[in-house]
């Protein structure tokens, strides 16, 4: 074994990470791009009913439309980061780190969600886990 193949080897930790980030981003971007398009769909069916556009102007229908597209980008973005993760890159740990920060902070100043604790947790450890294998990374 080289020793360059040796110093780039995936710590267990870092593999565990991404194992479950591809698990998790992937599950919500298949369900974010789901939904969007489900959405998406389902307005324009809606919007050939005589005076449903009339009636919908100024629901906030976009707003939800584009929240979704919002939520896919941003899950997009946290996947994308962990397979630069597994490749031992360390800009994949910028890329999911802005995303996952942005996925949490954006909801509540476009939506005024709650405040959530258990996600600021989650959020918190997977950033912080990752943080601690970026020696591990080019």
């Amino acid at each position: 074994m080289s020793e360059e193949t040796a110093t780039t080897k995936r710590p267990a930790l870092l593999t565990v990470l991404c194992i479950l980030s591809f698990i998790g981003s992937g599950l919500s971007v298949l369900v974010w791009l789901l939904l969007t398009v489900g959405i998406g769909s389902f307005l324009g069916f809606l919007e050939n009913i005589p005076g449903f556009s009339d009636a919908m102007a100024g629901s906030g229908a976009g707003l939800g439309v584009g929240i979704m597209v919002l939520n896919l980008v941003l899950n997009g973005g946290t996947l994308a980061g962990a397979i630069m993760m597994w490749q031992m890159k360390k800009l994949g740990f910028w890329i999911y780190s802005g995303a996952f920060v942005l996925q949490f902070i954006l909801p509540l100043i476009l939506m005024d969600a709650r405040f959530s604790i258990f996600g600021l947790i989650i959020m918190a450890l997977f950033i912080t886990l990752y943080g601690l294998n970026l020696k591990h990374m080019k």
